[in-house]
């Protein structure tokens, strides 16, 4: 289960091993794409989280309107919506680009934040 709502004054570490334990789930119900959710905030729109693609793995082209996504690879090398990003390797992903995300031939993992916001507004009209 993910570490959400924290108290402010408390530092949560999860160990190796908790982390290992931590159950994960099929992303789009794809068995080859698990997603651990890691940390999620108050009213749930930024998740923080790790996924772990099976080599050859593809996560389909998609778009989130009005969120970032930031990766960093952990291990392993992927194409993120085209450019390659090998183990090491940090992609950010503006809202409304189109991202397909396809593992290369060996399994990879990698770390990443899903920030969603809201639209900006011209107040002064």
């Amino acid at each position: 289960m993910p570490v959400s709502a924290t108290p402010q004054n408390k530092v949560t570490v999860i160990s190796p091993d908790a982390l290992a334990q931590m159950k994960s789930f099929p992303l789009h119900g794809d068995e080859g794409l698990q997603n651990k959710l890691l940390w999620r905030s108050p009213n749930g729109d930024t998740v923080v989280g790790l996924i772990r693609m099976a080599p050859g793995a593809r996560d389909a082209g998609h778009a989130h309107p009005t969120a970032a996504q930031h990766t960093w690879v952990v291990d392993g090398t992927v194409s993120i919506g085209g450019v390659e990003a090998t183990a090491g390797s940090y992609a950010v992903v503006p809202p409304g680009a189109d991202h397909e995300t396809i593992a290369g031939d060996e399994p990879v993992t990698m770390f990443y934040i899903f920030q969603p916001f809201a639209p900006k507004h011209d107040h002064d009209h």
